[in-house]
């Protein structure tokens, strides 16, 4: 039979258990699938002045490890990796800045590998992903989040051939005390998010082009 300070002494025992278990990494890789979070004035007010028109090609990887974006470091050892589009980072971001055009009321569209169906359009834009860093670190009740990017953008006006170009970045950071994947993910959606806001705060448009602002 039990005593009181045993049956006590293995329930304890039973929940460092589950905690430690909770607490470990299996090296295992969760994926991210992104999406652009609507502002609240979405689809209210007018176009952009001069109706421009932009089409999006799909973004540059050049970063030096493609197949993640991150990992998270737990409490009592071990690591779980962190991708984002199954691997197509480039392709993520890129829909990305077009969901991000669209809730802000530009007239965006992507570009086709099928060259008959590419809509015409005043401005191209293109961006190479320099880096992006998902990262994660659980202490005891708690886990820090941090995000970064860094993205170079070109974009090139059909009107005169011109071309712009701006390297930004962007980064951000949450401590939740129950982590869930999701956590990133929305981390990530707000860090592009303040991406784009800093792109097409920088830029005006002018006789059907883009150009950088005075005092930029």
């Amino acid at each position: 039979m039990k005593t009181p300070s045993t049956s006590l002494c293995l329930f304890w025992c039973l929940v460092a258990a589950l905690i430690i278990s909770g607490c470990q990494g299996s090296g295992h890789t969760i994926n991210f699938d992104p999406r652009a979070l609507a502002s609240p004035s979405a689809k209210v007010g007018t176009q952009h002045d001069g109706d421009l028109t932009i089409l999006v090609h799909p973004f540059q990887d050049a970063r030096a490890k493609q197949d993640r974006v991150g990992t998270r470091t737990h409490l009592w050892g071990g690591v779980t990796h962190f991708s984002a589009w199954n691997g197509k980072i480039s392709e993520g971001m890129a829909n990305l800045a077009i969901e991000y055009l669209q809730d802000q009321q530009w007239r965006a569209s992507k570009s086709s590998t099928d060259a008959a169906s590419i809509p015409s359009s005043d401005v191209t834009l293109t961006g190479t992903v320099l880096s992006l860093n998902a990262n994660a670190k659980s202490g005891f009740g708690f886990t820090d989040i941090d995000v970064d990017m860094k993205v170079r953008f070109e974009a090139k006006n059909m009107v005169d051939g011109s071309s712009v170009r701006m390297v930004l970045g962007a980064n951000g950071s949450d401590t939740v005390g129950m982590f869930a994947p999701k956590d990133v993910g929305r981390l990530i959606n707000l860090v592009a998010k303040d991406l784009y806001k800093q792109l097409f705060q920088d830029l005006m448009v002018k006789d059907k082009a883009f150009h950088i602002r005075q005092g930029n």
